[in-house]
């Protein structure tokens, strides 16, 4: 079964190559990541990516569900559910909901009814990639020189003691990507995120995120899936 998993940003693709696809591997299950087509240039043709709008990964994940028509293919997302696009399916109904983990599993099922193929996961990392960066401070020591950076991180820790990193707030100066932003001056996304996560390893963040690790068992059972199955009636 191969796997194709549409990403946001060159952090998101940098985690799929570095952490999901070799696990995964293992499992006999291989993985390749895309970024988000934001913007095609009419003149040179060059594809401009990453971000965007619900329109653009709509069309990105059909397109690439049309050029990948058989059985044993499945697609799935690592969006953030933090500060989705506005245009994202029935978006203003769901905002409401105060409970974030019903939220996203509501805008989960959005996507997947949007997009109507039984080979489509969809998932939404509550509340953005960076929880993930926050299972893994503690492999963030060896990543940093400057003093301030270090200080800054052992800041964070204390204030972090004890708290899921799933639950860390989706507030416009609380969410985890702003919380790292300030404690860690010289904190750079596309770098230090994807090296702290491999660097603590899948199982710690597993235990730390039980929601992701509920995604990433359910991309586990593909190995053993038949292909045909998700287009039998129930």
């Amino acid at each position: 079964m191969r796997l194709y998993v549409l990403v946001e940003g060159q952090t998101e693709e940098a985690f799929v190559k570095q952490v999901l696809r070799p696990h995964l591997r293992e499992v006999d299950v291989p993985v390749t990541p895309i970024i988000v087509t934001t913007r095609r240039d009419r003149l040179t043709g060059r594809k401009h990516r990453g971000g965007g709008r619900w329109k653009q990964w709509f069309r990105d994940l059909r397109r690439l569900m049309m050029e990948q028509s058989g059985y044993g293919v499945r697609f799935t997302t690592l969006f953030d559910l933090y500060r989705l696009p506005d245009d994202f399916p029935r978006l203003e109904i769901h905002l409401s909901t105060a409970d974030t983990l019903r939220r996203a599993d509501d805008l989960e099922q959005e996507m997947g009814a949007a997009l109507s193929d039984p080979r489509f996961i969809p998932y939404l990392q509550r509340h953005e990639f960076e929880a993930l960066v926050l299972a893994s401070l503690d492999s963030m020591d060896t990543l940093l020189d400057a003093e301030d950076d270090l200080e800054g991180l052992e800041s964070l820790r204390e204030s972090l003691a004890g708290s899921n990193p799933e639950d860390i707030d989706d507030g416009e100066e609380s969410a985890p990507s702003k919380r790292l932003a300030d404690h860690i001056p010289g904190y750079v996304k596309t770098l230090h995120g994807p090296l702290a996560v491999e660097a603590t390893g899948l199982p710690r963040i597993r235990a730390a995120c039980p929601r992701f690790d509920r995604w990433l068992a359910r991309l586990e059972t593909l190995a053993h899936e038949n292909p045909a199955q998700c287009f039998k009636a129930p």
